[in-house]
């Protein structure tokens, strides 16, 4: 009679402990795979960030490529902006 009851026990028990397994299994799974998307957003949303960045960085560079330049010459005047140079002649 005593060995039934202890094989029922030991049968109960490791029920118990294979069913608690199945259960943990499955809620860290749907943990890990929450996480997986959550990174996944992260990550598309850093990649979208990062296009618009350098779409803004293209545009500014067009922008400034397309206004132009224009050289500006500096002409002495007087006596008093004259190089060196033009002094040490005289």
């Amino acid at each position: 009679m005593s060995a039934n009851i202890n094989i029922a026990v030991l049968l109960w028990v490791t029920a118990a402990f294979a069913f608690g397994t199945l259960i943990g299994f499955s809620f860290r799974s749907r943990q890990i795979s929450k996480s997986k998307r959550r990174i996944l957003e992260l990550e598309t949303e850093m990649v979208d960030n990062h296009a618009e960045i350098l779409r803004l960085h293209k545009y500014q560079a067009e922008k400034k490529a397309s206004s132009g330049k224009v050289p500006v010459i500096s002409m002495p005047v007087g006596e008093a902006s004259a190089t060196p140079k033009a002094k040490a002649k005289a």
